[in-house]
């Protein structure tokens, strides 16, 4: 009977965990710290660890579903409003090839567009700070 393993994760020989590190709290600081691994989808020992050896690591954590939940809402949004550009285009293209198309329907067009459009860049400047954050 060696030390063989036959299934499973292999035994992990360096930087494995053996000590355990124990703290009394009141009941409010148990809760406190409860809702802040629970808002941050983190474990108890992982987020215990984080405050005791980085502790000013954890204000730049957050919560990676609700991050998530939140780019796909988003990219469904903008989804839908590219779908809707697409619309109005092929509508003032019918009715511009049968001489229909209102010249203030294009200004007022164009001046909405061009508001879509510095939206569209703020967006993409405010995913490039959170993605910097996020890499920190």
């Amino acid at each position: 009977m060696g030390t063989k393993q036959k299934n499973g994760r292999p035994l992990k020989l360096k930087g494995k965990r053996t000590k355990h590190i124990k703290a009394r709290v009141t009941e409010d600081e148990y809760s406190l710290a409860t809702n802040q691994w629970k808002s941050l989808s983190m474990k108890e020992s992982d987020y215990v660890r984080l405050m005791v050896l980085k502790p000013h690591s954890i204000s730049l954590k957050v919560n990676a579903h609700e991050v998530i939940r939140l780019l796909d809402h988003l990219g469904g949004e903008l989804g839908h409003s590219g779908n809707n550009i697409n619309q109005l285009a092929r509508h003032a293209n019918f009715f511009n090839k049968r001489g229909m198309l209102n010249a203030e329907i294009v200004v007022k067009f164009n001046d909405l567009f061009s508001e879509y459009i510095s939206i569209l860049r703020e967006i993409e400047k405010q995913m490039r700070l959170l993605l910097r954050e996020l890499k920190s």
